[in-house]
């Protein structure tokens, strides 16, 4: 390795770490408020929580199923008009090459919940943000005398995340690197600081590379830099997932969410295509959490077979294919242990530490960012080029090997 002189150093405003929705919309924002901006990523830009999110643009709707507003419904209020300007062209970040899955999602009651669910969706408290469907509007996949619940229009978007991601690293481009940590790329932390991150080039040249800021939005990946920064508060917490997949040729556009008894919905679910054009239904909601993480791939299916039997009797799914998918869902720790309400961001010295927490959160983390980040270097250092490798785009959860 060269001395330490003879190592090239670049500097920027700002270095982001991680390759997800947070990193990414976090850096576009820095980039457009007139800070330079490197991006990297340990993996292929999106892998992990973002390209397995099933891309709905929650409004909190999903978090009232029991009857009332909560703090995580209200924080996510404003995101989906959010997103819908930047999906439109009209916010200053521009999605709109992305594509929309669908402009609503369905909320269908289960029978023994009709009175209280078309008490609360219809009351001023969502107004705007739900309305009750009459029968003569119900899709194809709730019209028939088997299903004897009620349904309603909730305003919330469904996003194909994979476009999302390539848009987002389009405003990005040659700024978003591919680095293996411990290989070809160390960091230099002293005292509770990040000093620098040496990084290689495919022929073995050494470039150093330091920020004003050093912005943590790795997902999951943020647990072991904070553990190297030594910090007692913020610490990370894990939540897993255990989602299903089904797939088979034209299966109708399902994207709903279930209204039942408790308080989360027993199923939420998203239509997706995969490479060969057969359909996808993704399936999340309570299936995939608690008693679902913890039965195997199989139990796992067999329990989402039944759910389908008992909640929805009329759909036919002969022939369909079941996989499932497992991940960590990576959050601030909270005392309880639950999702915080809102998005995350946090100073510590000079890493500006942040986690989404929802998909929804990305462009409100991104501004909080913005409001943290150091002002600008009069000289930015990103329209240098760096001939370190560029990070491709990965693949949902249905597209995997």
């Amino acid at each position: 390795m060269p001395s330490e002189p003879d190592i090239p150093t670049v500097h920027h405003d700002a270095i982001v770490i991680g390759g997800g929705i947070a990193a990414l919309w976090s850096a576009v924002a820095l980039r457009q408020s007139g800070r330079s901006v490197r991006v990297l990523s340990n993996s292929p830009i999106g892998s992990g929580q973002t390209l397995a999110a099933q891309g709905v643009i929650h409004g909190g709707l999903k978090y009232a199923v029991g009857g009332k507003l909560t703090d995580s419904s209200e924080a996510l209020a404003e995101m989906p008009a959010r997103w819908r300007r930047a999906l439109d062209g009209n916010d200053e970040i521009d999605l709109s090459r992305a594509r929309l899955l669908s402009d609503h999602q369905i909320l269908w009651s289960l029978p023994g919940v009709v009175s209280k669910a078309v008490g609360f969706f219809g009351s001023r408290a969502v107004r705007g943000r739900a309305r009750t469907l009459a029968r003569e509007d119900y899709p194809a996949l709730f019209d028939t005398d088997d299903y004897r619940g009620r349904l309603f229009r909730i305003e919330e978007p469904v996003v194909d995340s994979v476009s999302v991601v390539s848009e987002l690293a389009r405003h990005l481009a040659g700024r978003i690197h591919r680095v293996e940590w411990g290989r070809d790329a160390d960091w230099d932390i002293r005292d509770g600081r990040i000093n620098s991150i040496l990084t290689r080039t495919a022929d073995g040249k050494s470039i150093r590379l330091t920020a004003s800021d050093y912005v943590l939005a790795a997902g999951a990946g943020n647990g072991p830099l904070l553990e190297a920064l030594d910090v007692s508060s913020p610490r990370q917490q894990l939540r897993p997932l255990h989602q299903l997949i089904i797939r088979r040729r034209e299966l109708p556009d399902f994207y709903s969410v279930c209204v039942g008894k408790g308080p989360k919905p027993p199923m939420v679910t998203t239509t997706h295509r995969d490479r060969e054009g057969r359909t996808i239904w993704y399936v999340g909601g309570e299936i995939a959490e608690r008693e679902g993480v913890e039965r195997s791939k199989d139990a796992q299916i067999d329990a989402g077979r039944d759910l389908f039997r008992r909640l929805l009797p009329w759909v036919d799914l002969e022939g369909a294919e079941w996989f499932t998918w497992r991940g960590d869902r990576a959050e601030p720790l909270t005392e309880s242990g639950a999702r915080p309400p809102g998005s995350y961001c946090r100073r510590v010295g000079n890493a500006i530490v942040t986690w989404p927490t929802k998909l929804a959160l990305a462009p409100d983390l991104a501004d909080r960012v913005v409001a943290e980040a150091s002002a600008p270097l009069a000289h930015p250092g990103d329209s240098n080029s760096l001939p370190l490798p560029p990070a491709e785009v990965g693949l949902p959860p249905w597209d995997l090997p």
